[in-house]
């Protein structure tokens, strides 16, 4: 009997080995940790900054927005009745309704003008991963904003005094759509290359799940489409204004050209994209990579 219980423990332990290694051989939970800058630069480096001389003198772009303060929050204290009586309910209490009020508080954050202008060294280029697995970055566009409180269009005369780095965004070449319909569904891309550094570096990002298949059924028969997602580490909270991060980083794919995006994106950046979507330019591209959730 004890041989038999001794023979069936030892076969229970050989068939939990691999699980035990598989628990101790997955991966750290990573925090996220937002990056500081770019290439040497700090979040908020001015344009002007010796730093930045290799930038040709002339942006690849430029956009302006307005918009007014947006409402943050808002509470008031409430004022006793002097002589409230009895209420309705029987009970009594309540509050002065003029007086309670004027003692409303609202505050408000953002607002004025933003300006965005984006440069580019022709030449430059980052390889992200090792040579046999890596994903080469290319262009990279460096990112200045700008914003002030004012009604009228006139640039201010100190605009080089408030024109700071404020994101970068890194270009990748991935397969298009239709290239994918001729391969596997186990075939590695470019956006899944990029995505699994991503993952390392700043750990899982909102509302994660693995990639995954859709299954279309069609007259020929099932074919699959992959699905790519935009991935948002550290996005700004139920319509706010921007993140709460010193910087946000977003992943996004263009599935018909197969061009990819990575984007580092710190809260004044955030601000302009919100300002050009509900002030003049609904479907910017850009607040639909920052803000949209569909």
């Amino acid at each position: 009997m004890k041989s038999r219980v001794s023979k069936a423990l030892l076969i229970l332990m050989i068939a939990l080995t691999p699980l035990m290694a598989g628990a101790a051989d997955k991966p750290k939970k990573v925090k996220y940790v937002a990056p500081e800058g770019f290439g040497g630069h700090d979040w908020g480096e001015l344009r002007t900054s010796t730093g930045f001389d290799r930038l040709p003198k002339e942006p690849v772009g430029v956009g302006a927005a307005w918009m007014r303060p947006v409402e943050k929050e808002s509470d008031f204290t409430c004022v006793p009745l002097s002589n409230p009586g009895p209420q309705i309910t029987g009970a009594v209490g309540g509050c002065d309704f003029q007086a309670t009020l004027l003692r409303m508080r609202k505050t408000f954050e953002g607002g004025g003008f933003y300006v965005l202008s984006e440069y580019t060294i022709e030449e430059q280029g980052f390889r992200y991963g090792d040579e046999s697995d890596g994903v080469v970055l290319h262009p990279v566009i460096y990112q200045f904003c700008a914003n002030w409180d004012e009604t009228k269009r006139e640039v201010p005369p100190k605009f080089d005094e408030i024109n700071k780095f404020c994101g970068v965004r890194l270009m990748f070449q991935s397969d298009t759509r239709e290239a994918l319909r001729t391969k596997s569904t186990d075939y590695v891309t470019n956006y899944d290359r990029v995505l699994k550094r991503l993952l390392a570096k700043f750990g899982m990002p909102e509302n994660f799940v693995r990639r995954g298949v859709v299954t279309i059924e069609t007259m020929d028969g099932d074919s699959s489409e992959r699905k790519f997602s935009i991935w948002r580490w550290c996005p700004a909270r139920d319509r706010a204004l921007h993140t709460t991060c010193t910087a946000s980083v977003v992943l996004s794919l263009e599935p018909t050209t197969g061009v990819g995006t990575v984007l580092y994106s710190t809260p004044l950046l955030w601000e302009f994209a919100y300002a050009r979507e509900n002030n003049g330019y609904k479907g910017d591209k850009l607040f639909k990579m920052l803000h949209a959730r569909k």
